[in-house]
């Protein structure tokens, strides 16, 4: 079990702290009950509440700052045409340091612009293949080899699950832990989760308590096979940050206990109803791990699950409410 204190209000719980005031928001999200299940069963863990409306400020202030403490790099670059650009653009807006982007040129203008907005530099990269020599992760390799500059890599960089370990795991249990028997969430790179469940699991076994963590793939993708060791199935989902082709290095599967699959229609239509029935506008990945905790919820009559709401549904209107 870790050593850090667990955090309360006068000590906050960020494994970085910062004077800095907007750096500031980010962490300590709100924990609530889901309105639409049995009172006190059923909690979601907010962090669509951070500055940029995703878990990824964590993950680009925690990087960042052990990077800026080095002193190596003023440029940072980045791979993303999602949540993860926003943040780091921000962090490193306020850190003093140049961000370079490479993103797909189908990367809608509404991203687009969150990214610029920070005034971070984007490049937009054919949509070609990933191992294309032009494909975007493949440019902001060169990007980064050119410029000398850092790259964040969050596929790769065990910093991703990590600052989850040390932070937003820490959150959840000092918010939930007397009671919690479930956590579930999407995946992605999968650091949200293992870094998270790592920390819970360890604070559950210090307690003499068991959490069962589940992690939550798109029907047509590739962590879910991994995790089973079964054969892969073609990649195609369109739900934004759910799924991979294949298992990643910031995949934790020895804090997960097992993997469920939501259809991508079943994601969409779980966001749409929290926002529509429930006043709670989170994104559709955010929809899918919601779609499995209700199942949990509905089926085990002692499960407390928590599930975490990784990002907002503001950048996606138009998928979800388009109709």
């Amino acid at each position: 079990m870790s050593t850090e204190p667990a955090p309360t209000k006068d000590a906050p719980s960020t494994p970085f702290p910062t004077d800095d005031p907007v750096l500031s928001m980010i962490g300590d999200t709100p924990m609530i009950e889901y309105p639409g299940a049995e009172a006190g069963r059923l909690r979601c863990k907010m962090e669509s509440e951070n500055p940029t409306r995703s878990m990824k400020d964590r993950v680009a202030m925690g990087i960042l700052t052990k990077e800026l403490e080095r002193g190596q790099y003023d440029t940072v670059v980045e791979a993303s045409s999602g949540n993860t650009a926003g943040a780091v653009a921000l962090v490193a807006n306020r850190l003093g340091l140049t961000c370079k982007l490479t993103c797909p040129e189908t990367t809608s203008p509404a991203k687009i612009g969150y990214m610029k907005a920070f005034n971070a530099e984007v490049h937009p990269c054919p949509d070609v293949d990933s191992d294309h020599p032009d494909h975007y992760r493949a440019a902001a390799r060169r990007l980064a080899d050119e410029e000398g500059a850092f790259l964040v890599n969050q596929y790769h960089n065990q910093g991703n699950p990590t600052v989850h370990y040390r932070w937003t795991g820490r959150e959840i249990w000092s918010q939930a832990g007397s009671t919690v028997t479930h956590l579930v969430s999407a995946m992605g790179t999968g650091g949200l989760l293992s870094g998270s469940a790592r920390r819970v699991k360890e604070e559950a076994e210090a307690a003499g308590r068991d959490v069962t963590v589940v992690g939550v793939d798109a029907s047509k993708s590739n962590i879910s096979t991994a995790f089973y060791g079964e054969e892969p199935v073609p990649y195609d989902t369109t739900v934004e940050g759910l799924g991979k082709g294949g298992e990643l290095p910031t995949m934790w599967f020895d804090y997960i206990d097992e993997m469920r699959s939501v259809p991508d229609e079943r994601a969409y239509r779980q966001a749409r109803e929290a926002a529509r029935q429930h006043g709670l506008l989170i994104g559709p990945s955010a929809g899918a791990a919601l779609a499995v905790a209700l199942d949990i919820h509905n089926s085990q009559p002692d499960a407390h699950v928590v599930t975490i709401v990784c990002d907002g549904g503001e950048q996606y209107f138009d998928t979800l409410f388009g109709e």
